[in-house]
């Protein structure tokens, strides 16, 4: 039976997703079907508590996980609240409160944690691969942290131009070097190697792009979604296989990544 449950409102909560409209749009819609189920939902980064029961109340049959560097006392008396101390990098304790609170996985992981990219990317690797569920969801707020000077790895992003513009000598000679590496030349070792830095060569410095932070560790997980086209076996590096991601959708500072 499909839940009648309304909206997510986060307004009677002390959360700041109450002041993030999309996020709670986002969510409402990859939420609603798991209403019905008993989620085992974690998430990295609570301050007051609030978010998690915003969870608690919006999953009515869920067990809802959080962690914090700082300590936290919660009123849950649901009991369907459970609460850890440490950091985000802290595998051993990251394997321990799987261990202990969703030992057959989490449904839903939300990264609301410190924001660092390289922090970042050591809780979501080991949470991916070792504690979410096939078609479980991985979610990451505030990626945008990434272009702030004021953070601890943000970067002020700066308008500018790439490094070349667009010519037409430039894809005329890229264009030959493709027909060239796709003939019998290209098949002949050193030439192969060749032809292909000479692409290289002339495709670099083509975009100006911006990779400090969260928004560098965000610009790897989009190579992850690219695993089949990286290590096509005709065309890129094998040994080949699939992405490990099923689907990753891109919001303003907000990110869901779908496990395949």
């Amino acid at each position: 039976m499909a839940s009648t449950k309304g909206a997510l409102d986060a307004s009677k909560y002390d959360t700041d997703k109450a002041a993030h409209t999309h996020y709670l749009r986002n969510y409402e819609e990859y939420f609603r079907p798991l209403l019905e189920r008993d989620v085992r939902l974690l998430e990295l980064g609570v301050l007051k508590g609030g978010s998690l029961l915003l969870w608690r109340d919006y999953f009515e049959r869920g067990l809802i996980v959080g962690l914090d560097l700082n300590p936290l006392e919660i009123d849950d008396p649901t009991g369907r609240i459970r609460f850890y101390q440490g950091g985000q990098q802290d595998t051993a304790l990251l394997d321990r409160l799987a261990r202990e609170c969703a030992p057959e996985g989490f449904d839903v992981i939300i990264d609301d944690c410190s924001h660092v990219g390289d922090l970042a990317r050591v809780s979501f690797w080991h949470l991916f691969e070792h504690h979410l569920k096939p078609g479980g969801l991985y979610v990451i707020e505030d990626w945008g942290t990434g272009y702030w000077d004021f953070w601890p790895d943000g970067v002020r992003y700066r308008r500018r131009r790439p490094r070349v513009t667009h010519s037409p000598a430039r894809h005329r000679l890229s264009r030959a070097a493709t027909r060239l590496y796709n003939g019998p030349l290209g098949r002949l070792p050193l030439a192969g190697r060749l032809l292909s830095a000479s692409k290289r060569a002339l495709q670099r410095g083509l975009y100006a792009t911006h990779d400090y932070g969260m928004v560098g560790f965000i610009k790897e997980l989009i190579d992850e979604l690219g695993a089949a086209d990286i290590t096509h076996p005709q065309f890129g590096n094998a040994p080949p296989r699939a992405s490990r991601f099923r689907e990753m959708r891109l919001s303003q500072s907000h990110i869901f990544i779908t496990k395949a």
